[in-house]
């Protein structure tokens, strides 16, 4: 009895021949097909892909033709997809790229063929996808530029190059340090503040602060620091997080500033405890007790001597300052102001007792015609 699969997929085959279809499994070169196949064994592991790169000139011109260097085919921005009939490039499960086209080394149909490529005197005709595959799908190697834009591929079992339409890959997250500012809050104390941004669900974990002073520290977006010695200090802020699962960090030069601490001022005064100017202390030591900001409070004063004398216009006996002795006015000679004895003031005489006022009486009218004889006189000399 005749197997009906068998015969229709031995036509197929016929079929796809004939029109210069590649006809191969997913997983083998359909033995290596040497009139379809750019590589006749093709290209299943990086290494090999490797080997026949940098082993044959005209596999590597035609790679670069398709924008395939060096560092790719070393590992760089490489991922393993699939390619589908349709057209379709598959990696990581999202469409990256649409109406795939490949090569082929050669067409017994060149009307399915696009057109004829010569690459480094070789021929080769481009096909699409739909034209060119049997089967639904093939794996490929697969790169991306830094953004994640589909480049370019190449198909395993046969070493075929593949490009197609990119498709606008998903926005990248982003983690960004934005900027640094800074507050001085004292001589030698500054705060800071941190700004940080993430897009496309990136996330920031915290902070990190180089003091410029040999000192770190990780935390929230404001922080203060106290410097131990004057100087000037480079202060770097880097912002920690996540950029899709992986850890990152992001700085910059908007993330750094510079600050200056001036030394502490210092003052000069007398030290009280041994009368010695000028001594210089920090200003922030300065107390009344053990300083003085007055000069004059560390001069020796001066002992004043003092002599008893004799004042020579009052007489008097006194302790006056040395400097203001005047031998015109004082003497030392104490005994200038002893007091010289008098004689006591004659009694008066007694007028007798008895008849006392007949006498007086008398020496009145005496005196009364005395002083009128005296008026007399002088009014005729007159």
């Amino acid at each position: 009895m005749i197997n009906i699969k068998k015969i229709a997929i031995s036509v197929a085959v016929g079929v796809a021949v004939a029109g210069g279809i590649w006809f191969a499994s997913p997983s083998q070169a359909a033995g290596c097909d040497r009139y379809i196949n750019v590589v006749d064994c093709g290209t299943p592991t990086q290494q090999s892909l490797k080997q026949v790169y940098q082993g044959r000139s005209e596999i590597k011109a035609l790679y670069n033709r398709y924008n395939i260097t060096d560092a790719m085919v070393n590992g760089a921005n490489m991922k393993t997809g699939t390619v589908y009939k349709d057209g379709r490039v598959v990696v990581d499960g999202r469409v990256v790229a649409t109406g795939a086209k490949t090569l082929q080394r050669n067409t017994r149909y060149p009307g399915a063929a696009e057109g004829k490529v010569s690459v480094a005197g070789h021929d080769y005709y481009q096909f699409t996808t739909q034209n060119s595959f049997v089967y639904n799908q093939f794996e490929i190697f697969a790169w991306f530029d830094n953004d994640g834009k589909f480049i370019a591929g190449i198909i395993k079992d046969c070493g075929n190059p593949l490009w197609g339409t990119p498709t606008p890959p998903p926005a990248k997250p982003v983690l960004t340090c934005d900027a640094l500012t800074k507050a001085q809050e004292s001589r030698d104390t500054y705060t800071f503040n941190a700004k940080g941004s993430v897009k496309n669900g990136a996330t920031i974990t915290n902070y990190t602060y180089d003091f410029g002073d040999g000192t770190k520290q990780t935390g929230g977006n404001t922080v203060k620091h106290t410097y131990a010695k004057p100087g000037t200090y480079k202060v770097t802020m880097t912002v920690n997080g996540t950029v899709g699962s992986t850890a990152a960090s992001e700085t910059g030069l908007n993330c750094q500033t510079t600050v200056t601490v001036k030394p502490e001022p210092t003052i000069e005064v007398c030290r009280l405890s041994d009368k010695k100017y000028p001594v210089e202390i920090k200003e922030a030591d300065f107390n009344t007790k053990e300083y003085s900001k007055n000069p004059e409070d560390c001069k020796e004063k001066p002992v004043v001597e003092k002599i008893k004398v004799c004042v020579l216009e009052t007489k008097q006996i006194t302790w006056i300052n040395k400097s203001e002795y005047d031998e015109s006015k004082h003497t030392t000679d104490q005994s200038k102001c002893e007091e010289t004895p008098t004689t006591p003031p004659e009694a008066p005489v007694e007028l007798p007792k008895t008849g006392g006022q007949t006498i007086l009486t008398a020496l009145s009218l005496g005196g009364l015609t005395a002083a009128g004889t005296a008026y007399f006189l002088s009014r005729r000399k007159a």
